[in-house]
């Protein structure tokens, strides 16, 4: 399928300022992480991943059935080469908003059976669909609304940072030393 460049025209322009860089707390490497919805606070924006990746709490969190899986051949390989078999894959209408406007597409994240500090991950596909612009120093992101306008989504910063720790946390191994 043949992606459509949008019309120009009707981009709206996605710039920072440093008014935008004001009450963000000194950091060289918080991840990006956003709220989407009532029920979704944790969203890892990857944009060095492919895909968007659904973790095994969301899925019971969002009181999806088993239903709403399709099938997905395929591993996912990790940054260590490690694969994670794919369940399936499902479409959720997302909405992204802030106090002036609003816009929702259908993301499809793969699903997979494993925990995750996270609880989405926005791969590069849906935040290229979105035209998102992310800038981790000001710790923000922006995108054209259904409306023509600009969405402001701001990053919590301090949930990043406690979901980038319990996920380092998680993977140390220890080993006994006899």
């Amino acid at each position: 399928m043949e992606t459509r460049i949008p019309d120009r025209a009707r981009v709206p322009a996605l710039c920072f300022t440093g008014v935008d860089i004001e009450d963000v707390i000194s950091h060289e490497n918080d991840p990006a992480v956003v709220s989407v919805g009532r029920k979704v606070h944790k969203v890892l924006i990857d944009q060095e991943s492919s895909t968007g990746v659904m973790f095994w709490e969301t899925f019971i969190n969002l009181q999806l059935s088993p239903d709403h899986l399709r099938p997905y051949d395929g591993c996912l390989i990790g940054f260590t080469g490690d694969q994670i078999e794919i369940r399936g894959y499902v479409e959720l209408r997302m909405a992204f908003a802030n106090e002036n406007a609003t816009r929702t597409i259908a993301i499809r994240y793969i699903f997979v059976f494993i925990s995750s500090a996270y609880n989405l991950l926005l791969g590069r596909a849906s935040l290229n669909r979105l035209r998102v612009v992310a800038l981790t120093t000001h710790m923000r992101m922006r995108l054209p609304s259904d409306e023509e306008g600009v969405i402001t989504i701001k990053v919590y910063q301090k949930a990043g940072r406690k979901c980038y720790e319990s996920s380092v946390k998680n993977q140390r191994k220890t080993y006994a030393i006899a």
